[in-house]
């Protein structure tokens, strides 16, 4: 009679977590402003949103992720051809002239004194 009650009690627990998870939102899903509307009755599909990352190789060609298709100098991005990759930007050339796409436009890289290096070398701080 104990196992039958330690049973039902167990089971009520798997119903309400089951409820509970059901009205859980997937962490892995992309914001709603990130998805932009289709045709009625399709789905949705992310918003362009640049570039993703830039593979450098030397002596051979660097290549990009785009709007979530990976390219190389060379190749096309819509109507625009990759005429540059580096490790800041990629720049597009198309019939509406050239593109310039930074790779993280809220960052600027400022290059660190040399007397500040040299003063953590000499004195082993982290300042």
């Amino acid at each position: 009679m104990m196992r039958r009650a330690l049973n039902c009690i167990f089971l009520a627990g798997l119903a309400v977590a089951a409820v509970a998870g059901a009205q859980v939102p997937d962490p892995t899903r992309p914001a709603a402003a990130a998805l932009a509307p289709e045709a009625v009755g399709s789905f949705a599909t992310p918003a362009e949103s640049g570039v993703q990352t830039v593979i450098l190789r030397r002596g051979g060609k660097s290549a990009a992720v785009i709007n979530g298709r990976y390219v190389s100098v060379g190749g096309m991005v819509g109507d625009k051809r990759v005429q540059k990759i580096s490790e800041s930007e990629v720049v597009l050339k198309g019939p509406g002239g050239r593109e310039v796409i930074k790779v993280m436009p809220a960052i600027e890289k400022v290059p660190a004194s040399k007397t500040v290096a040299a003063k953590r070398r000499t004195t082993g701080t982290t300042q």
